[in-house]
């Protein structure tokens, strides 16, 4: 029950900020946002990490070179190139549209683990897959 409340706080703040990016996208173009993001992001972290006390940078030195290796596509994939072409949709879209059809990752998860992982979806997820795709369709111009 605790991992469902988190994920509806999750929805609810990942819900709200695409109206205030929309906001920011007015005033700069969507590159300089995904970088100004980058940099909050560091920062904030490295704040609440050194306030938090978890800084230890001798334990960093001990991650596996996979690990990073891995992070780094996520950071380019997710956190560069997504977020990037989420703003240039932002731009020239409404957001409650550009959300509805970005939030189609689900589905694209859920055939990407089918083919690489052999992970065979319950009814149940499946049920759920395509009726996130009849949303996106029924969205779509």
């Amino acid at each position: 029950m605790k991992g469902t409340f988190l994920a509806l706080i999750v929805a609810t703040l990942w819900g709200i900020t695409p109206l205030i990016e929309k906001k920011a996208l007015n005033y700069i173009e969507p590159l300089t946002a995904v970088f100004i993001i980058i940099c909050m992001n560091f920062l904030i972290m490295s704040s609440v990490f050194i306030l938090l006390g978890k800084v230890d940078i001798s334990s960093l030195s001990s991650i596996p070179l996979k690990a990073i290796f891995y992070l780094l596509l996520v950071s380019i994939l997710a956190g560069v190139v997504a977020q990037y072409l989420f703003y240039r949709a932002l731009e020239v879209s409404s957001p409650s549209k550009v959300v509805i059809i970005s939030s189609m990752y689900p589905l694209i998860t859920i055939l990407a683990t089918s083919m690489i992982s052999r992970e065979i979806p319950s009814i149940k997820v499946a049920l759920g897959a395509i009726l996130v795709f009849v949303g996106v369709f029924l969205v779509m111009d």
